[in-house]
């Protein structure tokens, strides 16, 4: 396990956000750990995200490039009725090993 500092911008038709940090490269996996907004700690594994990167022009460990991953929402209709949808996320990464 490596540790990295990342910056990574999440987007959707709301906008985006971006956040930055310190986190574990795992292999090929991201882990970065974070607080929601209630205030509970959150892991976020961001699985074979170094098969979608390439190396930055002109430096030495730093890496960035695009990445999606598929996400369950769930959310209740009009009717009442409890629907589930897979929602596709596109992430843009940067991250550089520090060890």
């Amino acid at each position: 396990m490596k540790k990295v500092k990342y910056g990574i911008t999440r987007y959707s038709k709301k906008g985006s956000y971006r956040f930055t940090g310190y986190g574990i490269l795992d292999g090929n996996d991201l882990i970065t750990k974070y607080k929601d907004v209630n205030g509970n700690q959150v892991e976020h594994r961001y699985e074979d995200v170094m098969n979608s990167l390439h190396p930055v022009i002109n430096t030495t460990n730093e890496f960035k490039g695009g990445f999606y991953e598929y996400e369950e929402i769930e959310f209740e209709n009009e009717k009442g009725q409890l629907i589930e949808l897979e929602i596709e996320v596109d992430y843009h990464i940067w991250i550089r090993i520090l060890n």
